[in-house]
């Protein structure tokens, strides 16, 4: 039962075509990797007219195109000039030996493979027992009689076939149904005798297949070792992952444990601090209460004389009795009952009305953000996103007036040009802030930093002249190309060191980090943004908004925000797009009148998520908010600035970089350092109760 659910797993995952949900039926397999049926593949190519036009071929899957290999011969010739998949193919016949399958295989290998050829191409099934060397075709015992009676084929060698030997029945010609004996090194493919005369006599390396087993043998041999050794690398590449993310949930684990134990100290000390309150105040109502219930003890005992003066004097009266009469009147005379009375009296003013108060010595207001438990940060070995928090911490105010705060000079010794920035990114390599840019005409990349208190530079010379640079790992920036089909990593030591080349299949204007390990890279012809890994492998091709509201014409700047998206600087549409890396229309920024876009270059955002344009031709950068709506003009030429381009906001600091210009300037966009600094650190201080006469 596992071994077939195996086998429909892998037929479901492998072995069918996504056009037709069906088992492939003669297999090809296009440049993008994704394999179809010939057949399904032929019926999509009819509906694009576009691609037929491009004289290409188009993936259903990633829409990624294939050239036809002889655009010249009829359309309906194009998908069978793809080679065939043998891998594919190999499975679904190696699975077919093995039982049914979903492919419409349902015959055994020694059901179908040992059958006499012949007989099967008359819809007659007969075992096979022998085996035409020549015809390499197997043959039952009547048309191996047949075959030796026949002038053509009486001087063939037939073999015998053992029980255990299986025959496979060569690869024919699909036009002219010959076997495929012959290999075309000028189009790299299998043709038949026939095809050798008609389409392929002009071609100046036709052989035998026979002949390239050889080269074929050493080749293949050649290309397992390297899969092998990719493989070998691949996997302990992932062991080591995973390794870290054990160490990551372990390391997790203990930081929880930190954290609750943080938090429990301090609400302990609370508690504690809650006890010796709750307790004071306890004592003070103690004594309050206690001196009150002496009182009232007394109160009561003179309450009860009283009661009995007054029943006393109650009966007398009644009784009419002249004595007793007599003898309370002298009592009060005497002034026994009148001094009872005036102490009662002295009593009762001097009892104090007070009450407890509670005076609180802790801001509710400030409480629920400054209360501090600690904070998580990380070590020396993993400073990439400390540092970039570092860069990133001080506080943007957008309604401040940014201050020229310095200017770097970038022309070095060894420059035979005017330097021509035209991309700025800005890490923190070793406590040190580093400033890396591309210098288009000098065809370099530099970077400038300070170390011992000494203002040094490094040059690293390219290929090509660079356009585009971002911020990739800690310590690693990418760079794209104008006019070159590649991507380079190089490493910031803060000196510049190329790390790897990466081959894509354009040419790259703009690029942005999404992660350590996927970028976002624009292309102008056609106007697209493609997501790359960092192979270069295009994972998604982003040219039209799925609302279809814009068209992408000319990325010249691209930006990731800190939710994932990508911010693109349109210098064709005049305009400022946000979307998803999944395509998906988030925004788009397109003023008219005074506050339209001469020619949008830079582009990136604050700590608090607005959005900095630069305009090229209006002498300026925009500030936007985080939903693309216009603020104001942040800088002007009035502030110095002429044709900006690259942006880059660090550490409340704003770094431009001009066309032609000979330094970058830095600009302190923050809110004023005692504003900044205020902060209401809350301690264990403990509150006081008092007593306040009312």
């Amino acid at each position: 039962m596992a071994a077939a659910r195996k086998l429909e797993s892998l037929n479901e995952n492998f072995l069918t075509c996504s056009i037709c949900t069906e088992g492939y039926k003669d297999p090809c397999t296009l440049t993008c990797g994704h394999t179809f049926c010939k057949g399904c593949l032929g019926k999509f190519l009819k509906t694009r007219q576009d691609a037929i036009r491009a004289k290409s071929i188009p993936c259903p899957y990633c829409r990624q195109m294939t050239q036809a290999p002889q655009p010249d011969r009829p359309v309906e010739e194009w998908v069978n000039q793809i080679k065939p998949s043998f891998l594919i193919q190999g499975l679904l016949d190696t699975l077919a030996c093995g039982g049914n399958t979903d492919h419409g295989l349902s015959m055994t290998c020694s059901d179908t493979e040992n059958r006499c050829h012949p007989c099967q191409d008359l819809g007659d099934s007969q075992s096979a027992n022998s085996y035409c060397q020549d015809c390499d075709v197997p043959l039952c015992e009547r048309c191996v009689k047949m075959h030796a009676s026949l002038p053509g084929t009486s001087n063939h060698v037939i073999a015998d076939l053992g029980g255990a030997v299986k025959v496979t029945r060569p690869q024919r010609c699909s036009e002219h149904n010959e076997v495929m004996d012959f290999c075309c090194r000028d189009c790299n493919r299998a043709i038949c005798h026939k095809c050798c005369v008609t389409y392929h006599r002009k071609c100046d390396s036709v052989v035998t297949i026979q002949s390239m087993m050889s080269e074929m043998r050493s080749v293949l041999t050649h290309n397992k070792g390297l899969i092998t050794q990719s493989f070998g690398d691949t996997y302990r590449s992932l062991q080591q992952h995973k390794s870290q993310i054990d160490a990551i949930n372990h390391n997790k684990d203990k930081l929880n444990s930190q954290i609750r134990q943080a938090s429990q100290k301090a609400m302990d000390v609370i508690k504690q601090k809650e006890k010796e309150l709750l307790e004071e105040l306890n004592e003070m109502t103690e004594k309050q209460s206690g001196q009150l219930r002496g009182r009232i003890k007394s109160g009561e005992i003179d309450m009860q004389m009283y009661q009995q003066h007054i029943e006393y004097i109650t009966q007398v009266l009644k009784s009419g009795s002249e004595t007793d009469m007599f003898d309370i009147y002298q009592m009060c005379q005497c002034g026994a009952i009148k001094e009872a009375t005036d102490r009662d009296v002295t009593f009762t003013g001097n009892v104090p009305d007070s009450k407890l108060i509670f005076v609180s010595e802790i801001d509710e207001r400030k409480l629920h953000k400054d209360v501090k438990l600690g904070r998580i940060q990380q070590n020396v070995c993993d400073v990439m996103d400390t540092q970039l928090d570092k860069i990133q911490s001080g506080t943007f105010d957008a309604m401040c007036r940014p201050v020229l705060h310095k200017t770097v000079g970038i022309k070095v010794n060894g420059d035979r040009k005017q330097p021509d920035p035209c991309d700025v990114t800005v890490l923190v390599v070793d406590g040190e802030e580093t400033l890396v840019f591309t210098d288009r005409n000098s065809t370099c990349l530099k970077s400038f930093y300070t170390k011992n208190n000494k203002s040094r530079h490094s040059k690293l010379d390219l290929a090509s002249n660079p356009s585009s640079v971002t911020r990739l790992r800690d310590n690693q920036v990418a760079v794209s190309f104008w006019s070159h089909n590649e991507i380079v990593i190089v490493r910031v030591t803060p000196d510049l060191v190329l790390l790897s080349r990466v081959t894509t299949k354009k040419k790259y204007k703009c690029l942005t980090a999404l992660s350590p390990s996927t970028l976002a890279a624009g292309f102008w012809d056609p106007p697209c943004v493609d997501i790359l890994d960092v192979s270069g492998r295009v994972i998604r091709s982003v040219s039209r908004f799925d609302s279809g509201k814009s068209l992408i014409d000319d990325p010249g700047y691209l930006c990731a925000t800190d939710r994932g998206n990508i911010l693109v600087s349109d210098a064709g549409s005049q305009s400022v797009y946000c979307i998803t890396p999944e395509g998906d229309f988030v925004f788009t920024y397109t003023p008219t009148g005074e506050r339209r876009l001469g020619g949008p270059r830079g582009i990136t955002t604050t700590s608090t998520g607005h959005i900095l344009v630069a305009d090229y031709l209006a002498h300026k950068v925009v500030l936007l908010t985080a939903a693309g709506e216009f603020v104001r003009d942040l800088l002007t030429s009035q502030d110095g600035l002429q044709y900006p381009c690259g942006l880059m906001f660090c550490d409340s600091k704003l770094y431009v970089v001009e066309y032609y210009g000979d330094a970058v300037k830095v600009f302190n966009c923050s809110i004023p350092q005692g504003d900044a600094r205020k902060q209401n650190i809350l301690g264990s201080r403990r509150g006081e109760i008092f007593m306040m006469k009312i």
